[in-house]
């Protein structure tokens, strides 16, 4: 986590995430990359002329972009003036936990109680949540969501980097997991029933790509920005992205320049 990067009195730019927005972010497949150009958080401030706090973190949940950002606003809110809030939510099936003690937070990939519906509520009810608690304090809020919601779990969970790094001349591995629900086209659908249930309760000029999935009109940014227009490559999604905007043809989190893409995607849609 890093520290405010100015001390000239602008407005701040709180932002929490996953690895996409981590400002530490390391390459599990290329650990010998240095991977420290400007993420997205720092590139959006500089355009806004405001000093940034970024919060993200490799392999978050959602759990942990609310609480991170709510403790943060409470943290600031009478010392700076907060000039924009802005949750980069990651997949829904993740799983957070802060230990008693450290206060240190712990991720795990999937929650080992509960389903992908109860998951998808459970994001929903964090992103209207943050919402009354920014409206409450008149503090300027814009979410959206980073990568998919809930659709990169009922299609089979992407192995992490590190399996596939580990497993780079193994002819047999296989990319993803395999779905534990019985039916993913029926699940999918009343997944998408949940989001238009939930959305009278959303500030939808205030979060950018609402309802966030394509069958239903809406997006999540990194198909927006990083992610070929038509996939076609179910089997192997590396192939579905810009490899430019990358930081490599096997790592699909975006490089330098893909930051600067999502930054300025970003940019064009705030009021």
């Amino acid at each position: 986590m890093n520290e405010l990067k100015c001390t000239q009195m602008k407005k701040l730019l709180i932002a929490s995430g996953c690895s996409f927005t981590d400002e530490k972010f390391v390459s599990a497949l290329h650990p010998e990359m240095e991977c420290n150009w400007s993420k997205w958080p720092e590139i959006l401030a500089k355009k806004l002329d405001m000093d940034f706090i970024n919060l993200g973190q490799n392999g978050a949940g959602n759990e942990y972009i609310y609480s991170t950002l709510l403790e943060e606003i409470l943290k600031q809110k009478d010392k700076r003036e907060i000039g924009l809030v802005i949750p980069a939510w990651t997949q829904c099936q993740r799983k957070d936990w802060q230990e008693l003690k450290s206060f240190k937070w712990r991720m795990r990939r999937f929650d080992l109680d509960g389903d992908v519906f109860g998951w998808l509520k459970r994001t929903l009810r964090y992103m209207i949540s943050l919402q009354l608690i920014c409206e409450n304090l008149n503090v300027p809020l814009k979410q959206f969501q980073m990568i998919s919601l809930y659709d990169g779990w009922i299609s089979g969970l992407g192995k992490t980097d590190a399996e596939v790094f580990a497993n780079k001349n193994n002819p047999e591995f296989v990319m993803r997991y395999k779905y534990p629900g019985l039916t993913p086209d029926l699940d999918r659908k009343a997944c998408q029933q949940i989001m238009i249930d939930y959305e009278p309760y959303i500030n939808v000029k205030d979060f950018i790509g609402w309802p966030l999935v394509s069958e239903i009109g809406g997006f999540h940014i990194e198909e927006k920005t990083l992610q070929l227009k038509e996939k076609k490559y179910p089997e192997n999604y590396h192939l579905n992205y810009q490899s430019d905007l990358l930081v490599s043809k096997l790592d699909v989190h975006p490089n330098g320049k893909g930051h600067e893409k999502i930054a300025e995607f970003l940019y064009d849609r705030l009021d």
